[in-house]
């Protein structure tokens, strides 16, 4: 069965563009050999992350991601089976988002400004369904 899972997190004040290159890096090739795709957004200081594929290897990759230093506050949106990957030729896709591109996609300019999180998960999806089409 396929699961996506979306999370969201706050930069560590430390974290720097190197940091960001090697978070792309070590994740697309741990995806690559596991069967999972993704998108990683960062807007001010803040992660929104979707990532696709198995249950127990999602699980098990998100047991890390919630201990990695560079960030932290890993708050958990969704984690529920699904029928497709927004990303299939993506083993972990990134873009970087100011407030005006937020505003845009998602009428909100930081991920953190959703009321509850009902909302939060249903922008999320579409917020990634949105930069899954731009980056087709």
């Amino acid at each position: 069965m396929l699961y996506e899972l979306i999370y969201r997190s706050h930069a560590s004040d430390n974290v720097s563009e190197n940091d960001l290159k090697e978070i792309l890096d070590v994740a697309r090739k741990f995806n690559g050999q596991n069967n999972i795709t993704g998108c990683l957004l960062y807007n001010n200081k803040q992660f929104l992350q979707l990532l696709e594929g198995e249950f127990n290897t999602l699980m098990a990759l998100y047991e890390r991601i919630k201990i990695d230093p560079r960030h932290k506050e890993v708050f958990l949106l969704h984690m529920r089976e699904t029928d497709y990957r927004i990303y299939p030729d993506w083993t972990m896709a990134f873009k970087s988002m100011n407030k005006t591109e937020m505003k845009q996609k998602a009428g909100v300019t930081e991920f953190t400004e959703i009321e509850n999180e009902r909302d939060d998960s249903a922008i999320s999806k579409q917020l990634f369904e949105t930069i899954g089409k731009e980056l087709s």
